[in-house]
């Protein structure tokens, strides 16, 4: 390890070499605005060749830094923001270059000098003089103060932006006023550039790529909760980010922190955040332990952050595919028990509609995008007519009124088996992830935990039989439940939340022949569906195939 420091202090060696290169444009930049010489002119340039090769050394050291196997995760994590950085600064140089180039479209200095151009490269400046050290020191507070000086050139910008406006449609002279606005545009990008460099300090020192108004809110939002842990003192590790754009992180105490608990840092738009939150406070004022405690809410404007307990457990999902027979075995008797408790418990004689055909219609689009192949138009074939996807939708949308769950219960909203935490130790079922909860039919979460299972891309053969064993005991489970509480629609309802679930999964499946296999079980399900009402059979006679929740 000492011969990897002694690396990276060579490569700190030449990252200082580069910043005082690009200051040293930057100040050359500002000398030629104010007196165009060509000599000075001709130094930009060949300054530019210069940062050039600095920047390859940089990088041609780091690259061979980040493919040996013995550079620990911190340092890697340096390596990375280096590189990072030495690519944003060779290209405000090449900035500089861009801005000499424009001056000599210019009818004279002052065309471009009437204008405040100073306090852009002060701020470039300013910033630029705190990179390297809290980049080499992994220093927040240094980082964030060189992302501020992108908030600050922008701001610069809108304001010159808008006296360039005014005079073009004064009708000044637009050749000097459209060539002005490009140099201040290169200064702006500039400003971009530092904000890529503090954001890569930022990774540096939390080992995660976070932008900064993300980091911000983790800082506000564990100094606004109850959690005694400072950014300063804490580790961050991403686990997912979820197809809704928000971010999850697991954040913890590092060697350094008195509180070394972990908790789960969620940022996303606001609403989701509320809903998320107000959900989880009432399944905790239904029973206390099944969803993780809130620690911290902070809310900033768009978008919202959360601090929750970090919930000891494995995924319902990863036991499937990790755990013993007699672990999954048990992981599932622990799920149905709760789960069964849950809708008895909260059931209520109000009739609950799920409207699965509506739900399909929002997001066909989605899925259209993707696969635009799968959805079938009418054509004929003699004098037999087969009818388009939409025709089928049409045909299927009455029954949305007509299937009905006789009682509603509280449901999850988004019952992937991934959002299923089981901690075998101690016997308990949490549920994450959900802001989509209410009251509701509970065939919404039947559908969605088969389905979630049926979409894996797996294909080895003891793996999928794996899936499908849960799906056909779970199934079991919940016919189970409906017969002791004469829900006589029970198979029809599913069989619409399944057609709904597997058409509307299949945007996330990029597989265009298990894609397929999806589509046509949920148009075989709705032609089974509407034949069966049209012939004005009970919806008790329904039989559901079980084939249609497994793939072999």
């Amino acid at each position: 390890m000492d011969e990897v420091q002694e690396i990276i202090s060579a490569v700190r060696e030449n990252f200082r070499f580069l910043t005082l290169e690009v200051r040293k444009q930057l100040e050359a930049t500002r000398a030629v605005i104010a007196d165009p010489q060509e000599s000075a002119l001709k130094a930009i340039v060949a300054r530019d060749d210069y940062v050039d090769n600095l920047r390859s050394v940089i990088e041609n050291k780091c690259y061979r830094l980040l493919g040996d196997a013995r550079v620990e995760r911190r340092s890697v994590d340096l390596v990375r923001a280096i590189n990072t950085s030495t690519n944003n600064l060779e290209r405000i140089a090449d900035y500089c270059v861009n801005i000499v180039g424009q001056l000599g479209h210019l009818s004279g200095p002052q065309a471009f000098t009437r204008f405040e151009y100073a306090p852009f490269l002060d701020e470039l400046v300013a910033a630029l003089l705190r990179v390297d050290e809290a980049l080499f020191s992994r220093d927040l507070s240094g980082a964030l103060a060189i992302c501020r000086a992108e908030y600050r050139v922008d701001e610069l910008y809108v304001e010159v932006f808008r006296r360039i406006m005014a005079s073009l449609r004064a009708g000044e002279t637009p050749e000097d006023l459209v060539t002005s606005l490009f140099i201040f545009r290169y200064l702006e990008r500039a400003g971009d550039c530092l904000l890529n460099v503090g954001e890569a300090i930022i990774l540096a020192a939390l080992g995660e790529k976070l932008k900064v108004s993300e980091f911000q809110a983790l800082q506000e939002t564990l100094a606004a909760s109850e959690v005694g842990l400072d950014i300063a003192d804490i580790d961050y590790e991403g686990i997912w980010e979820t197809r809704s754009g928000s971010r999850i992180g697991a954040v913890h105490g590092n060697a350094r922190a008195s509180d070394t608990r972990w908790v789960i840092f969620k940022e996303g738009r606001t609403g989701k955040v509320l809903e998320e939150k107000e959900a989880i406070e009432r399944w905790h004022a239904l029973e206390p332990g099944l969803t993780p405690r809130i620690f911290g809410f902070h809310d900033h404007g768009e978008k919202a952050s959360l601090l929750l307990e970090f919930l000891r457990g494995d995924t319902f999902q990863s036991l499937v595919f990790e755990g013993s027979p007699e672990e999954l075995r048990e992981a599932f008797t622990f799920s149905t028990q709760k789960i069964a408790e849950i809708w008895t418990r909260t059931m209520e004689p109000e009739p609950s509609a799920p409207r699965f055909v509506h739900q399909l219609r929002k997001r066909l689009p989605d899925v259209l995008k993707v696969h635009p192949e799968l959805a079938r138009r009418r054509s004929r074939i003699g004098g037999f007519t087969i009818p388009s996807f939409e025709d089928l939708l049409d045909r299927a949308a009455p029954l949305d009124e007509l299937l009905r769950a006789p009682f509603s219960v509280m449901i999850h909203g988004d019952f992937n088996t991934d959002n299923i935490i089981v901690n075998q130790q101690e016997g308990r079922v949490h549920f994450i992830d959900l802001h989509r909860s209410k009251r509701f039919d509970y065939m919404q979460d039947v559908s969605v935990f088969l389905v979630s299972n049926f979409r894996m891309p797996v294909f080895e053969k003891r793996a999928r039989a794996q899936l499908n064993e849960v799906n056909l005991e779970f199934h079991r489970f919940a016919a189970g439940f409906a017969a002791q509480h004469d829900d006589a629609s029970f198979s029809a309802r599913l069989a619409l939340g399944l057609a709904r679930s597997l058409i509307t999964s299949t945007r996330f499946q990029l597989d265009g022949r298990f894609a397929g296999a999806m589509f046509m079980r949920a148009e075989y399900l709705l032609e089974q569906l509407i034949a069966h009402h049209e012939r004005g059979a009970p919806w008790a006679d329904y039989r559901l195939p079980e084939g249609v929740f497994t793939y072999w």
